[in-house]
């Protein structure tokens, strides 16, 4: 859903459509749904990396959860479609959100659970403290983004610095620690699991009226621009240019991993071959 958001922002920018607020909040409330199943299956992974199995689970256990809020607010577990170029394809109904809001109070609970097993496991401290280190310079030199650089003491987060969607509508945090190893983005990731829930709470709470999409627009060519998104992983980019005959001339994408793989080799240094699939699962 964030790359769509990007690229349908991308032309909505280009042609100057304004989206009304009604849709923008939806947007901004699916792609923290969007967080939601990404963070934790991060965490579970990283369980299993370090051979936590039983947290490994857990934490599938209640990623579940985030699946069936996508499925109750859009109808599908992981490729909402509900993205349009000037607006959201379908509404959120109420007792849709009534249900969604009763499971976002049922996983805060049981990731709060969850959390405080994990970090009080010798065995999570022992595998991930100050391994995958990333020196602060580092991931300034190479604007690494999303969890990764907010670990190592960056506060960047497109959400906060350039608010797209109805992030401008919504209270939200940047979360940030300075450790640069696995532990602190495994800690990023886990604040940005309640902010999420928080955020998602809100945004059904005040959602706006109104229409979800523009009635009508002019297509004109030869228009370009970017639009971006805050994904689990970072920024996500898109640069598009209309062309003749309603349609796409050029196109480009920049997904958040491409901006965070280049600093893995300074991450691997020092490292065990065992640390290997660890660090690599925490960009």
């Amino acid at each position: 859903f964030a790359h769509s958001t990007a690229y349908t922002t991308s032309v909505e920018n280009a042609m100057g459509i304004v989206v009304p607020e009604r849709a923008q909040m939806i947007r901004a409330i699916l792609l923290e749904v969007e967080r939601l199943h990404s963070h934790l299956l991060n965490l579970g992974l990283a369980c299993h990396f370090v051979g936590f199995d039983s947290g490994f689970m857990q934490f599938f256990r209640v990623r579940e959860t985030s699946m069936k809020m996508a499925e109750i607010l859009t109808g599908a577990r992981k490729t909402y479609g509900l993205n349009l170029i000037g607006g959201i394809r379908r509404d959120l109904l109420k007792e849709d959100m009534i249900a969604t809001r009763l499971l976002a109070q049922q996983m805060r609970r049981e990731v709060q659970d969850l959390v405080d097993i994990l970090l009080s496991t010798p065995n999570i401290e022992q595998r991930t403290v100050g391994v995958g280190r990333l020196d602060p310079q580092i991931a300034r030199d190479f604007s690494n983004v999303g969890p990764m650089v907010r670990a190592s003491g960056h506060a960047r987060d497109t959400r906060a610095d350039h608010p797209f969607a109805g992030y401008g509508l919504l209270p939200m945090e940047v979360h940030t620690e300075q450790g640069c190893d696995v532990i602190s983005r495994l800690k990023v990731r886990i604040n940005e699991v309640y902010t999420a829930l928080n955020m998602i709470d809100f945004g059904l709470d005040n959602l706006p009226g109104g229409e979800l999409m523009v009635e009508g627009f002019t297509y004109i060519p030869n228009r370009f621009a970017l639009g971006f998104s805050e994904a689990p992983r970072g920024d996500d980019i898109h640069w598009s240019m209309t062309g003749d005959n309603q349609k796409l001339w050029r196109w480009r994408c920049r997904a958040a991993t491409y901006a965070n793989w280049p600093t893995l080799r300074y991450m691997l240094r020092g490292n065990t071959v065992s640390d290997a699939p660890l660090i690599i699962g925490s960009l």
